[in-house]
Formats: structure tokens, C-alpha cells, sequence
């Protein structure tokens, strides 16, 4: 029996080895499957990272390059010869490629300011512009003019209890702004950039923004100080009518456009009635006085479209656009009537002066086709308004097929 025994572990001992030796070998490859694995899938995850940094890193580089191609854009655009009425569609082209949003608007104070309306806009409803008004002191809009710096939406949204939304607000009109820009000259607010629905973090664009702000500000000042000079270039300062240059300019533009689009054009030449008489009896001071109520007279009763200006000394000329010779000869007389009945007060002196004009109108095309021949006309038909005993309006006369004036 013992025998038997010895011999059947004598005959299985080299099979527990065999089984022994599988399972360590087993053990073994399972450890390093294991290993390998888990090597495997580090280095999967380190891929991952390592490929959404790249992307990342692309992605920046995308926005530095262009950051780097539209920022020189805007600022020879800016750089340019502009009117103040062109800054705020520059800036809302601009914002609207650079934040590539498809929602931006330039707001800008309306009446007292208190109140802001949209100037130009892309994204916004039509009748928006120059209609809807935004409360200055309710949400986002409120937060921005109230600390005069760049405003996101969640810095807003932080501290918005003390801006509330109120019906007024952009929020309450369903603009939900990224961010919104101050533009400021001196200080003192111009306008609002209000940037929404942009596809880059406004947060991250900050600075950006900022040199936005300021380069919108700095062009606006200087294309108002320019149109400023300009505009004091034009004007006459005792009368504050336009000058004779100026009018000479715009007298030969409104010439080419009467032309182009077949419109009547009437010139009325004026001047005062012994002029010379009023300085040499009162002094120049009491004639400048004169000539300051005639401009204020002038200025008044000339319509938007027309020109008033001072041609020289005592004389005057208004430029009627679409005036025909019935229209300008009852514009003419209605203002001779007002000059008439006007009380000139002279200061040191009891009673009042009474001053007359005597003017000459000529009408495009019927009396000349050029500025030249206009104004030579109209100079004449004044030197005959003057013979026949002053304070009187002269028409040129119509003029027959023998040369002769048409009665």
C-alpha cells in the first residue's frame, strides 16, 4: 500500500511541476498585460493632452494672427480723413469681424443724456436706430457708464443687483450683451459699444477692447476738432453766416447737381440801403451791429437746405436749392418785408434805425447756366433795384427773341 502510494506521488510530482511552472508563467504574463496596459492607456491620456494643448496652442496663435492682421486695419482706417458722423459704423464693422459676433451696436446719448439710442448697428431690429431709447441707469448699460470701463457679462452678473433691469434696459429689449465698451473723449462719454452673440471670450479680449475704446475716442476728437476748424474757417464771425469762399464752393457743387438732375436753382444778391450813410452818421460800431441782426434775420428765415452768406461788406447772397423765380421772388420779398419792419436798436441812441435792402434775383437755368453767369445776372438786376429807388426786389428780366426784355 505504501508502495502504491509512493509511486502514484512519485508519477504526479512532475505533473504538479508542469501545472506549477503554468501558473507562474501565467501570473507572470498576466502582470505584465496588466503593466502594459496601463502604460497603454497613460499614454493615451498624456496623447489626448498632448493634442488638445496643440489644438489650443493652434487655436491662440489663429486669434494672435488675427488680432495681428485687423488691429493695423482699424487704425488706418481711423488714421483717414473721416467726419464724426462715419466713427461709430467704423467701430460696429470692426467689433463685429473682430469679436466675430453677429450682434453688435453703437449707442449714443440722446437729449439730456440720460437716455441712449442706437446710432449704428448690425444684428438689431430696423426700427431700433434713432427710436428705441435705453435707460442710463438700469443694468449692464448703468454698470458701464457708471464705473466708465470695459463691462462683460459676468462681471455684471456678479453684482448686478445693484444695476437692476429695468424696463428701459438692454436686457429687458432681449440683448444679453458679451460686453459692452465705453467710448470716451475727455472723459465724458460718447458712445456705447455693446458687443452680443460673439463667438471668443470677451473676458480674454479685454485689452483689446480697451484699444478699441481709445481709438474710437481719439478719432472721434480728432474729426470733430478738424470738422470744428473747418466749420470756423466758413463762417464768417460777425455775421456768423458762411463766407464768401465757402459759398463760392458749394454755389459751383449745387450747379452740377441742378444740371445732373434737371432742378431749378435761384440766387438772391442783397445789400443794405445807404450802408455808407449808417457809418458815417453812427459809427462803424452801430453799422456792425446792423450787420450782425441782418445775419441773425438771414439765418432765420433761409430753410435748412438753402445757403446764407456774407459776399462783402454790407452785401449779402442766399442760394435757393429747387427754387424756381415765383418761389425765390416770394422767399426775396417776404424777407425784404422782415428787414423793413425790423426795429435796429443802436446803443447811446433813443429811437430805433430803419434799414431797408434792395436785392436781385437770378434763376438757374432760365437766366444762366454757370455760376458766373448767375451771379452777373443777379448783380444786375441788384444795380437795377438800386436806380429805381431802393428797397426792392428785381427779377432778371425775361428776355425776347430780339434781344430786347420781355414785358
Amino acid at each position: 500500500m505504501e508502495k502504491d502510494t509512493l509511486y502514484s506521488l512519485l508519477i504526479l510530482a512532475p505533473l504538479g511541476g508542469v501545472l506549477l511552472g503554468f501558473l507562474l508563467a501565467w501570473g507572470v504574463r498576466r502582470s505584465d498585460d496588466a503593466t502594459t496596459a496601463a502604460e497603454t492607456d497613460q499614454l493615451r491620456r498624456a496623447n489626448q493632452e498632448l493634442s488638445q494643448e496643440a489644438t489650443k496652442v493652434q487655436q491662440e496663435l489663429s486669434r494672435k494672427r488675427d488680432i495681428a492682421t485687423k488691429i493695423p486695419m482699424i487704425v488706418k482706417r481711423l488714421s483717414g480723413r473721416l467726419s464724426p458722423d462715419a466713427v461709430p459704423a467704423i467701430g460696429v464693422r470692426f467689433a463685429r469681424e473682430f469679436f466675430h459676433a453677429s450682434q453688435v451696436g453703437y449707442f449714443a446719448p440722446a437729449g439730456s443724456g440720460d437716455q441712449f439710442t442706437l446710432l449704428e448697428g448690425v444684428g438689431f431690429p430696423l426700427d431700433w436706430k434713432g427710436k428705441v431709447r435705453l435707460a442710463a441707469d438700469e443694468g449692464i448699460l448703468a454698470m458701464c457708464l457708471q464705473n466708465k470701463t470695459i463691462t462683460t457679462r459676468e462681471e455684471y452678473l456678479t453684482s448686478r443687483t445693484k444695476w437692476p433691469t429695468g424696463i428701459h434696459s438692454l436686457e429687458k429689449h432681449g440683448i444679453s450683451p458679451d460686453c459692452v465698451v465705453p467710448v470716451a473723449v475727455n472723459g465724458n462719454v460718447v458712445g456705447i459699444l455693446v458687443v452680443a452673440s460673439s463667438i471668443v471670450q470677451s473676458r480674454d479680449e479685454i485689452p483689446f477692447a480697451s484699444m478699441i475704446a481709445e481709438l474710437l475716442g481719439n478719432a472721434y476728437k480728432h474729426t470733430t476738432e478738424i470738422e470744428s476748424v473747418e466749420y470756423s474757417a466758413a463762417v464768417d464771425p460777425l455775421t456768423k453766416l458762411f463766407t464768401r469762399g465757402h459759398f463760392s464752393q458749394r454755389f459751383e457743387v449745387e450747379i452740377r447737381r441742378a444740371k445732373n438732375y434737371a432742378q431749378p436753382l435761384s440766387l438772391f444778391l442783397l445789400d443794405i440801403d445807404h450802408f455808407k450813410n449808417i457809418n458815417d452818421t453812427h459809427g462803424h460800431s452801430a453799422g456792425d451791429l446792423i450787420l450782425i441782426k441782418l445775419g441773425q434775420i438771414l439765418r432765420q428765415s433761409v430753410r435748412s437746405s438753402d445757403i446764407a452768406a456774407r459776399f462783402g461788406g454790407e452785401e449779402f447772397v442766399v442760394m435757393m436749392m429747387s427754387a424756381g423765380k415765383e418761389q425765390a421772388l416770394a422767399f426775396s420779398e417776404n424777407l425784404r418785408k422782415i428787414v423793413e419792419s425790423t426795429e435796429f436798436r443802436i446803443p447811446g441812441r433813443q429811437s430805433a434805425l430803419k434799414v431797408t435792402i434792395s436785392g436781385g434775383v437770378a434763376t438757374y437755368p432760365l437766366d444762366g447756366d454757370s455760376t458766373i453767369d448767375l451771379l452777373s445776372k443777379a448783380d444786375d438786376a441788384l444795380y437795377e433795384a438800386k436806380r429805381t429807388g431802393r428797397n426792392r426786389v428785381v427779377l432778371v428780366p425775361d428776355i425776347g427773341l430780339d434781344g430786347k426784355p420781355l414785358s
